[in-house]
């Protein structure tokens, strides 16, 4: 994993942090945390066991910001996952805090062979499509012809990946520089057809990221290159920021959403507004650790103005966020099975483009929750201008295009989040657009006097649990040594 330009910590030491936590303090400070999410919690987590006062705002009525399962309508132990969903195997500072919490995991089952594939009205399987990429008639060139969406877009991108990763330090900074201003389209149309280029879009679900920075797909292919499995939380990926709350409850006010920052030479002041009464809450400490989204900090209030700096206000104002919308529906019987769909997705072009099937109680009776629809950017706001009950049943509907009318005889109850209509985050990850790496990236998270900033948009490891937990070994790390 790529760190953070601006963390001087390894991961072998952010390891150490989580095992063991920071150094005691010896000038306690009372810090304002914004924001119960991963970054939030494990920045309070550590702070507050170095010594120091926490006070936690949390606009939401919950903890895990955008680590949310959501477990109603669905019968008792069925649940979906509306934000994070999966784990990396290589994302050790997310398993070391799972390893500490002894929390149970399973495998996230990403993909089968016997994935379906529905794509210009064709319905078939990816060990099918393997064989015979031909079968979907997408216009590819002739030269083209025979290669799968994966094996055209690697055999791209690979010698890229390969360079880097000789020597990642040395060759990374290389690769930024010579496709900083490059978007992911712009790429690959220099090396493919329209057609071929549809049809890495659509099968591997990069259309949301052509108009995004290249360096931001190459960065997460790499990953995915490296990763051979991904762990899911059992139970619910939410029980990960749960298992911070007996040592933070007393600390965290739900409902405060902040509206104003207020700087002094020798304190800062959070203005915050009672989301269920409306009452101004107003708290003032040492230091201020703003970890919510900066899509959401767009709409703070900031004094002095210019206590923040000219980068960091163009920064909140146009870095980049995607959408995401999701559709679960609960089933009475996992008839997916039956055709030897076990774990896995389905692709398809149809509005509700990628479902996930379950990957626990695989072989098990009874009903069981699918993630019906996954989709990003602009076909995540497309869906999310339905109301849930018409993304519910466009969501049948387009399932029934893979296995029939059973689809409505077999439903039981649905929901459906989206990350762009959530006021708390105004959108569900960061995604660097060409050029804001460069530009962005360094003023990001660089303290604006005594406001110190977390979250995943602060690191390289966007959309990920990872990102958010680095970032927060980072601002306690850093805070916890400041002079009062």
């Amino acid at each position: 994993m790529l760190r953070s330009k601006n963390s001087p910590l390894t991961i072998e030491q952010m390891i150490g942090i989580i095992q063991n936590g920071l150094t005691q303090s010896q000038s306690p400070k009372h810090i304002i945390i914004i924001g119960a999410g991963m970054a939030g919690l494990v920045g309070a987590s550590l702070l507050k066991g170095a010594g120091h006062k926490i006070t936690l705002l949390e606009a939401d009525e919950r903890v895990g910001g955008r680590v949310y399962t959501i477990r109603s309508p669905f019968s008792d132990g069925l649940y979906f996952n509306a934000g994070a969903m999966r784990i990396p195997n290589n994302h050790s500072l997310t398993l070391e805090y799972i390893k500490k919490f002894t929390l149970p995991t399973n495998p996230f089952i990403n993909q089968t062979k016997a994935d379906i594939i529905y794509a210009n009205g064709i319905l078939t399987r990816l060990n099918v499509f393997e064989h015979n990429p031909s079968i979907l008639h997408y216009p590819v060139a002739p030269h083209e012809r025979g290669k799968t969406a994966e094996e055209l877009l690697y055999s791209a991108i690979q010698p890229i990946i390969d360079f880097i990763n000789q020597d990642p330090v040395r060759n990374w900074p290389l690769i930024e520089t010579r496709f900083r201003n490059c978007s992911l389209g712009t790429f690959l149309n220099s090396y493919f057809s329209d057609g071929a280029n549809d049809m890495i879009g659509v099968l591997l679900d990069l259309e949301a990221y052509m108009g995004m920075s290249f360096i931001e797909a190459l960065r997460e292919l790499n990953l995915l290159t490296s990763t051979m499995y991904f762990y899911e939380i059992t139970g619910g990926m939410d029980r990960l920021p749960k298992a911070f709350l007996p040592q933070l409850q007393e600390d965290i006010l739900f409902h405060q959403k902040m509206n104003r920052i207020i700087q002094a030479d020798n304190a800062v002041t959070i203005h915050a507004i009672h989301q269920k009464t409306s009452e101004i809450y107003t708290v003032t400490g040492d230091f201020a650790i703003v970890t919510v989204p900066f899509s959401a900090l767009r709409f703070v209030k900031i004094e002095p103005y210019h206590s923040f700096s000219y980068m960091k206000r163009k920064a909140i104002r146009e870095l980049n966020y995607m959408s995401a919308t999701k559709i679960a529906i609960q089933f009475k019987h996992r008839f997916w099975e039956k055709t030897g769909q076990k774990g896995g997705k389905s692709i398809t072009d149809l509005p509700i483009r990628f479902t996930y099937y379950p990957s626990y109680g695989i072989g098990t009776e009874g009903p069981a929750v699918v993630l019906a629809s996954y989709t990003w950017a602009d076909e995540a706001l497309t869906v999310s201008s339905l109301s849930d009950e018409e993304r519910i049943r466009y969501a049948l509907q387009n399932l029934s295009e893979m296995y029939g009318k059973q689809v409505y005889s077999e439903f039981i109850s649905g929901a459906s989040f989206s990350w762009s209509q959530n006021p708390y985050s105004c959108g569900a990850f960061t995604a660097f657009k060409p050029g804001q790496q460069k530009e962005l990236y360094p003023s990001i998270t660089v303290p604006e006097e005594r406001v110190y900033f977390a979250g995943e948009h602060t690191t390289l490891s966007h959309a990920w649990i990872q990102g958010a937990i680095e970032s927060g070994i980072r601002v306690a790390h850093e805070v916890n040594h400041l002079p009062t």
